[in-house]
């Protein structure tokens, strides 16, 4: 039998980041699941999440859905506060971090490349330790990005797609984590709802169904695993799929149709997602019982205006800023 409940609460005060305006629209809950609260080892882990950023390096005054927020100098700043108070933060991507859109001229996508480049370079320095391939990503070209691939520490993940011809994963399909003793697995997944020009480009790939890959990595390759989070840029009806079909999954990251939410619980699985533009940044505070368990407080951080700007950052930035100008579709 499955306890749970859940608590509306007021910021906590390891949540209070030194620029009060940072935690203007926290949402903050807490949610109690598994059939034991005491049942074998327990891990802390800290979840940084973020879908959407859409290649946008800085906030991004033109587009209404930011509100001026944002921007990757902020977000490298509330980071590293974060890296001060805790050494448990697992960073994650859920898609669509590199590129906004198709660019049908060579010398648009020639631009938006080097704008993924850059972008890539500072998730780097963040220290981001997994990215999910989103579909507007894929208008980079996957040739393109199997080269970023290379440049990167950063793993890609995508467990559904595929190259055509052998119909294996073109990127790392999963990830696994070992904290303290809990096995965390990691599984990217991807709409096969792709943009129409740029699916006319993809050759020699295509995006297998997600529910299907999933199943078969779960009951495959992470089998063993307590908890698998889920990296799942698809829509809303492919995410209800995914849970009906999917049991094990713990924590799934959405953000295909680019909207923040308030978490849901769905049967046994916590869906949290971040909005478009960098506005956001999704932060889950999860006790992990060994065997499918666990605790979580959850929290929507808005990278206002006046939040910090980390200088290392915001220097690259400034120096690159005429050199990589944002394509236009």
């Amino acid at each position: 039998m499955l306890l749970q409940s859940y608590k509306i609460t007021r910021p906590l005060p390891c949540f209070v980041h030194p620029e009060k305006l940072i935690t203007l629209l926290t949402l903050l809950f807490s949610l109690l699941i598994g059939p034991s609260l005491c049942i074998g080892n327990e891990a802390s882990l800290t979840l940084i999440y973020t879908s959407n950023t859409l290649g946008e390096m800085e906030s991004c005054e033109t587009c209404p859905e930011s509100g001026n927020a944002g921007g990757l100098a902020r977000r490298a700043h509330y980071i590293n506060t974060l890296r001060e108070e805790r050494k448990d933060l697992l960073i994650l991507d859920g898609g669509d971090a590199l590129a906004a859109n198709y660019f049908s001229r060579e010398s648009e996508r020639e631009k938006a490349r080097k704008r993924a480049d850059f972008i890539l370079s500072i998730y780097e320095k963040i220290g981001y330790d997994a990215m999910n391939i989103g579909d507007t990503d894929l208008a980079l070209g996957i040739k393109y990005l199997e080269t970023l691939q290379k440049k990167t520490k950063i793993p890609f993940i995508s467990a559904n797609l595929k190259d055509i011809k052998t119909g294996r994963t073109i990127f790392t399909p999963y990830l696994i984590r070992e904290i303290k003793g809990i096995k965390v697995g990691i599984l990217g997944l991807l709409t096969p709802d792709v943009p129409l020009p740029i699916r006319k480009e993809m050759k020699a790939a295509f995006v297998d169904d997600p529910v299907k890959a999933a199943r078969d990595m779960i009951k495959g390759p992470l089998s063993g695993c307590d908890h698998i989070l889920a990296l799942a840029h698809l829509n809303p009806l492919e995410i209800e799929s995914l849970v009906k079909e999917t049991p094990k999954i713990s924590v799934i990251i959405g953000g295909n149709d680019r909207y923040f939410m308030l978490p849901k619980y769905f049967q046994h699985t916590l869906y949290v997602q971040s909005d478009a533009f960098g506005s956001h940044i999704g932060r889950l505070n999860l006790k992990l019982l060994k065997g499918g368990s666990y605790r979580y407080e959850h929290s929507l951080v808005l990278m206002h205006p006046e939040v910090k700007l980390d200088p290392e950052i915001q220097n690259l930035i400034n120096s690159s800023r005429t050199l990589l100008k944002r394509p236009l579709p």
